[in-house]
């Protein structure tokens, strides 16, 4: 049976790279543009009359219209929005995530690597489940206003003082989840929070400070040899590997060019499983591949608890899906109720206290 054509619909505010683009991913015989908009009602009207699987905003240079124009498509007719950049600056990256693109690429150009990466792109992101009215940022003045406790009151130096170590491994969907999660915890969650969420190189830092707006907990960006600190929120960059070592302390690996996943949930995972074993609790949320699940696996046979997003609030019920299948999932929860979950084990002062 001939597998149908992956729908694609372009949106362009220039012309200068469009045909480029359009040959780029016409190469592969499994990808048809059938559509071209230079701006978002023209884009909107075409996405209802054309029925694409995939938006593609290109964009030659940043700006706030640009936002509008993601928004704009996402309130009318939701659809899969990837927003390729032909510039280096990730300023407005964490905007359009938050109005509902699934992904923010930098043009890598035309060679044959940048190619295959981009179709394997496409078909990951083509025809996956959006909903409208993505939830927008809180307001600046909300951040501004959080009262943080020293973080002598939130942090400790030594596990025996943290109800556990929570390592999240999340992809597609998984900026949108992880603000709902994060804003629903308290300012005075006691455990360490380590994430690795597939993300482009360069926007580890505006996720950081998106996320850091919009939770009264410290988000930061992980780094080497950062010790791990309760309260605080650790978002690993995508340009290498961090892994837990003794002491608390993170420790970088270099990425290799044949990495799928970066950064990787696995080695995240894994290592929290090795150092902290019963005391750690994994949660696998909303994101496509496999990358994540050996992870799970790992904190799951060394006696930590383990997690999983559900498949109704799961942009792509993938990564969480898999660890479900091989039963190494202790609960699965939606979306909402997680951040109350992780609490209430806290609140135990063990993991393997209780699981709501």
């Amino acid at each position: 049976m001939t597998r149908p054509k992956i729908r694609v619909l372009i949106v362009d505010h220039c012309s200068i790279s469009r045909n480029d683009l359009i040959r780029q991913l016409e190469i592969n015989n499994h990808i048809e543009v059938v559509g071209q908009a230079v701006h978002r009602e023209q884009a909107a009207s075409l996405v209802q009359k054309m029925v694409p699987q995939l938006l593609v905003l290109t964009l030659e240079s940043p700006g706030s219209e640009n936002v509008e124009t993601v928004a704009t498509i996402m309130a009318t007719c939701a659809i899969p929005i990837m927003v390729m950049r032909y510039y280096p600056d990730a300023q407005w990256d964490a905007e359009f995530i938050t109005c509902g693109a699934l992904a923010v690429v930098n043009n890598q150009g035309e060679s044959a690597l940048a190619t295959k990466a981009l179709h394997r792109q496409v078909e990951m992101l083509a025809g996956v489940k959006v909903i409208r009215h993505i939830q927008g940022l809180r307001h600046h003045s909300e951040a501004a206003s959080k009262n943080l406790p020293p973080p002598s009151e939130l942090a400790s130096a030594y596990p025996c003082e943290w109800p556990y170590v929570l390592a999240i491994a999340c992809s597609t969907g998984g900026p949108q989840a992880l603000s709902k999660l994060l804003q629903a915890l308290p300012v005075n969650f006691p455990c360490p929070i380590l994430i690795a969420q597939h993300i482009a190189d360069g926007f580890a830092k505006s996720m950081v400070q998106w996320l850091d707006s919009v939770t009264g907990l410290q988000v930061q960006l992980a780094q080497q040899n950062d010790v791990l600190c309760a309260g605080h929120v650790y978002i690993l960059p995508p340009e290498h590997h961090l892994v837990v070592k003794q002491y608390h302390r993170l420790a970088a690996i270099p990425r290799q060019v044949s990495d799928v996943y970066h950064p990787s949930c696995n080695m995240l995972l894994e290592s929290v499983a090795e150092v902290y074993g019963a005391r750690a609790v994994g949660l696998i949320m909303t994101g496509m591949g496999s990358d994540g699940c050996r992870g799970i696996e790992a904190i799951y046979h060394h006696g930590g608890k383990t997690l999983a997003q559900d498949e109704q609030t799961s942009v792509v019920f993938g990564m969480n899906k898999l660890a479900i299948d091989k039963k190494v999932i202790h609960k699965i929860l939606p979306l909402e109720k997680l951040a109350g979950a992780l609490v209430t084990m806290a609140d135990f002062g063990h993991p393997e206290g209780q699981l709501p």
